[in-house]
């Protein structure tokens, strides 16, 4: 007599007990391989962002562009210089409204001094930058960012880029400077407003999905991500 070979109901109810199982303790593995995923693709999106910038400087289309990196109606904020504001601020003696005709910069304005662009771009009272309008970064809808500050990029980092606000360990225990994180919003908050939920993106929590990035004095654009086993920050790029 044929033996009967189909499973028989007990059978597939282990078969689907078992599947359970593996999903349920292999979900929080997937759900936040998706998350470092999603943060990382973001950082590779702002790289490529920044080296498109920098493109339009080495071309000279522009000879200077500020980034502010910030979330504002989902978009950050991007200013360029004239090449003829730029030629009069590089010009000694440049003229006396762009170092407020003080003494002590030898007659340079304080973009070519300092080799520092001013904090607010719109409100300068010793230098003339255009926003734009377009061309700006689009953020997605799966990172927070933390914190807002300015980038410059200048030909041949004449300009400091005044990129980096605070530091973090890497893997070797060396300090690095870094301009801004980027976290997934799938275990974090937003800084700004408590929007969300997890800890706080910032630089005091120890959520993972965490990325910095860097900008060094010449040009150079890294980014590292956070491993909550060591709290110390992988270089990546």
């Amino acid at each position: 007599m044929q033996k009967n070979k189909a499973f028989s109901i007990i059978e597939l109810l282990v078969v689907i007990a078992i599947i359970g199982v593996i999903a349920f303790f292999a979900y929080p593995a997937i759900q936040n391989w998706i998350a470092d995923r999603n943060v990382k693709k973001e950082m590779n999106s702002i790289v490529e962002y920044i080296e498109e910038k920098k493109s339009l400087v080495a071309s000279g289309k522009y000879p200077i562009i500020a980034i502010r990196w910030a979330i504002k109606n989902g978009k950050n904020e991007v200013w360029h210089m004239t090449q003829e504001e730029f030629t009069a601020q590089m010009k000694v003696p440049a003229p006396g409204w762009t170092y407020r005709n003080q003494s002590n910069t030898g007659q340079k304005s304080y973009l070519n001094h300092y080799k520092m662009a001013p904090g607010s771009l719109d409100n300068s009272d010793t230098s003339n930058w255009v926003r734009q309008s377009t061309g700006l970064y689009e953020w997605s809808n799966d990172v927070w960012h933390w914190m807002n500050g300015n980038m410059v990029i200048s030909k041949d980092a004449l300009i400091n880029p005044g990129a980096n606000h605070f530091t973090v360990l890497d893997e070797n225990g060396a300090q690095q400077d870094v301009a801004f994180m980027v976290c997934s919003k799938s275990n974090t908050s937003n800084h700004y407003d408590g929007s969300g939920s997890g800890p706080k993106c910032n630089n005091s929590s120890n959520a993972e999905n965490r990325y910095v990035l860097q900008m060094d004095r010449s040009l150079n654009v890294n980014f590292f991500k956070y491993n909550s086993k060591t709290s110390r920050w992988i270089k990546v790029r």
